[in-house]
């Protein structure tokens, strides 16, 4: 099992769209759902890498511009985040740079890896991770970008991989979903889990009319899910 390739280019050019369907499930595992609506739909998925853990630090401004952008359901909006794979979710190390941008129902994505950063969260204060990462960014644009970005939600999760058949469609699977409030003095104790099972399907723009017939199989309506907007809401308590 391989690993997705990570472009290490300028974030100038956006231009392989494709659309991330994401579905909902509640009241089932994660097992459940693989073996119920993975497996056994007709494009023939098959896993294609092993369990990852996936943790993010979300980047936002003062004025939390890309929160609600999302909310607004802005055509065109971003998002600044800060990825890495492993069990221990206070070392980052090996740490991606993502950015990405939607256009309408459309979306792309751009990497930038930062191989050589290293960050203790436990020790490190938002501020000073911040710093840090603009200091090993070699890219010029993103370290101005994130000169007027903070940290405002950490977040993990365990993500499975699948591929169908035809190689034209990926599903993953989202779950043990954790959310942490940075600006805490003790991040760790500010944690909300959702048990929510997230489904999400990618697969290239022309595809979509043929999508429909994989979408049955899933048997449940097509869902809005950030992650970034439902972990602020939640640690943010936010609309209680």
């Amino acid at each position: 099992m391989g690993k997705a390739a990570v472009k290490n280019s300028p974030p100038k050019a956006f231009h392989n769209l494709r659309f991330e369907r994401k579905f909902i499930y509640l009241g089932i595992t994660p097992e459940d759902v693989i073996q119920k609506y993975v497996l056994t739909n007709p494009f023939c998925f098959k896993e294609i890498y092993t369990r990852r853990s996936v943790n993010n630090i979300y980047f936002d401004d003062l004025n939390c511009s890309f929160y609600k952008m999302n909310v607004s359901g802005d055509g065109l909006r971003e998002k600044y985040r800060l990825r890495w794979y492993g069990d221990q979710f206070e070392k980052v190390t090996k740490p991606i740079v993502e950015v990405k941008r939607k256009f309408g129902l459309t979306g792309d994505k751009f990497s930038y890896k930062v191989n050589d950063l290293s960050l203790e969260l436990t020790q490190d204060s938002p501020r000073e991770a911040t710093r840090k990462l603009r200091e090993h960014l070699k890219n010029q644009q993103l370290s101005a970008k994130f000169d007027l970005l903070s940290p405002q939600l950490y977040n993990c999760y365990q993500r499975r991989y699948f591929l169908s058949d035809c190689e034209n469609y990926r599903i993953t699977i989202d779950y043990d979903m954790r959310f942490y409030n940075p600006q805490t003095a003790s991040f760790l104790q500010s944690q909300v889990q959702l048990p929510d099972v997230v489904l999400e399907l990618k697969y290239a723009v022309e595809l979509d009319k043929e999508s429909r017939d994989l979408t049955q199989g899933l048997k449940v309506r097509m869902s809005k899910n950030s992650k970034y907007v439902r972990g602020c809401d939640l640690v943010y308590h936010l609309h209680e």
